[in-house]
């Protein structure tokens, strides 16, 4: 365990006004988005943490990861809630201007690499440090093993025995907390190496059905991998196309009924009446249905939102996952050759080392583990507030893909973004005092 570096370690506290001490576990897009929310909407001076277990901050940006496309177009990954076009601009005025792409496509439908999103995010938090100069950033490297929640302040103890006391912390861990992106793409290209040498290799497994899978699997063939892979998922298909979505879309007044049945009754009849509306664009009439569930979620009593994560979460998940249209075709492409064929799922856990772990699932069981409780217990409310029984644990918000594990909603950065600003705001009461929204 070890200080990576120190973005700034050289604020100054103005005089009688106390600094506060944040953690934000998880240094990727989601931590990131928190970090900058946070300085862009606590005024008063902190330091904060950039915890995690292995990437320092923008990495998942770097090497054959950051050379695929974004899952999202860039009009949906703005760090700046107010302009959602912001991505788009920046990749408009610092890499399309004058160029022909801007002519032939809109940059907000482009699917930028993501080490140029990486760039983007990295340029904003610099800018937004630059103008807080009571303002500390530290990056640490370490892997959390658990939260202690019974003192006056939560304690983030390491996995080497060694602790640490903070003011409030944002557990900001996207899909971390099922298996590290980088762990994915290492295992997947040493097996790749490994089978490439046998005369008569067995196929390589992938485990798992999104966005990540498909950018290992692609990079694997386009660095000259051509023995036979084999997809495990339990869908037996490949995740839709993103499709813009169409104007003016509409919804029903959601139902008050307290009943899972009832929500999703509503639900599947707003999907089918939109769609005969807008012409089969499915897609995009579930992705306008994830927001509405979040006004059904507040209804719902504990025993039948435990019902939606123990048996619909995934379902839900999974018809919300999307791939850049290129990258779908590709894919697709790549399964009509018949040297990669979907398979009945297995455990990711197995001992044999041509099975690699791709998924992509919050888990809100990892969470659960960090703070020692049930994670049928934990629940999670429009702030970002994490709540145990109903009882809310002080100074802790969950922001991102693991918040997305206890509640429905979009799964989109853009509301990631929403929910960071929001747990800023929210987390006032517990201590992060003279908060603004301008």
């Amino acid at each position: 365990m070890f200080f990576d570096r120190g973005v700034r370690e050289d604020g100054s506290w103005p005089a009688g006004v106390p600094a506060l001490k944040i953690a934000i576990i998880g240094a990727g897009p989601s931590g990131l988005a928190t970090a900058i929310a946070l300085m862009k909407r606590l005024h008063r001076p902190f330091e904060a943490w950039l915890v995690d277990a292995e990437d320092a901050p923008g990495a998942f940006g770097n090497g054959a990861a950051g050379l695929t496309p974004t899952t999202e177009p860039a009009r949906d990954l703005s760090v700046v809630p107010e302009r959602p076009d912001d991505f788009a601009d920046w990749l408009k005025n610092n890499w399309l201007a004058g160029g022909t792409v801007t002519t032939l496509c809109r940059p907000q439908d482009l699917h930028a690499p993501r080490a140029l999103f990486r760039d983007y995010v990295m340029a904003r938090f610099g800018e937004v440090l630059a103008l807080r100069k009571d303002v500390r950033i530290r990056t640490f490297r370490g892997h959390v093993r658990h939260v202690d929640t019974g003192g006056v302040a939560p304690r983030l103890i390491f996995r080497d025995g060694e602790c640490a006391d903070f003011d409030h912390v944002f557990v900001a861990t996207g899909f971390g907390t099922a298996q590290r992106e980088a762990v994915s793409w290492q295992a997947a290209h040493n097996a790749a190496e490994r089978l490439s040498g046998l005369e008569n290799p067995p196929p390589l497994t992938l485990v798992g059905n999104g966005p990540r899978l498909a950018a290992i699997l692609l990079h694997l063939r386009a660095t000259g991998y051509a023995g036979e892979i084999h997809i495990a998922a339990a869908s037996g298909r490949l995740p839709q196309p993103h499709a813009r979505p169409p104007a003016g879309l509409a919804f029903g007044e959601p139902p008050a009924s307290r009943s899972l049945q009832e929500a999703f009754r509503y639900v599947r009849r707003e999907c089918r009446s939109a769609e005969a509306r807008e012409g089969g664009h499915w897609q995009a009439v579930v992705d306008a249905a994830s927001a509405r569930l979040a006004v059904v979620w507040r209804n719902l009593p504990e025993a039948e939102r435990n019902r939606y994560r123990r048996h619909l979460l995934r379902l839900h998940r999974h018809f919300s996952i999307r791939l850049a249209p290129d990258v779908h075709r590709r894919l697709a492409a790549e399964i009509e050759t018949g040297r990669t064929r979907f398979v009945p799922p297995r455990s990711p856990k197995s001992a044999n080392e041509t099975v690699i772990d791709c998924r992509e699932v919050p888990s809100a069981r990892a969470l659960a583990g960090l703070l020692s409780c049930d994670a049928a217990a934990l629940s999670v409310d429009d702030g970002g507030h994490l709540a145990h029984h109903g009882t809310p644990i002080p100074a802790i918000s969950v922001v991102g893909a693991i918040a997305s594990s206890l509640r429905p909603g979009p799964f989109t950065f853009a509301e990631t973004v929403r929910q960071a600003y929001r747990a800023v705001l929210a987390a006032t009461p517990h201590g992060l005092a003279r908060t603004s929204e301008r």
